[in-house]
């Protein structure tokens, strides 16, 4: 089964003054995809079985986005990669 690769977020938020008070308490995401380089992967990828389905990892679907252009996943950079998908999949298989 070819997997597809998805991300926890693309872009960047602004840098507003309550980003700095919730960095302290945790890391927290308002959406899914910013306005600043609104195509690009910023956190975590993952790999997806199908559309609508969990990550390999069983990261939810819901909280997933796909990434344009689907780059092979020995080209994103290694802290980017889900160490938990990549671990249980077959790399035949990632594109």
């Amino acid at each position: 089964m070819p997997y597809a690769v998805v991300a926890e977020r693309l872009g960047w938020p602004r840098r507003r003054w309550w980003h700095v008070v919730l960095s302290l308490l945790g890391e927290a995401q308002g959406r899914m995809q910013y306005k600043i380089e609104p195509l690009t992967p910023t956190a975590t990828c993952h790999l997806q079985p199908g559309e609508g389905r969990d990550a390999a990892c069983d990261y939810p679907a819901e909280c997933l986005i796909a990434v344009p252009g689907q780059p092979s996943w020995v080209h994103l950079p290694e802290w980017m990669r889900c160490d938990e998908c990549e671990a249980h999949t077959d790399p035949e298989q990632r594109p």
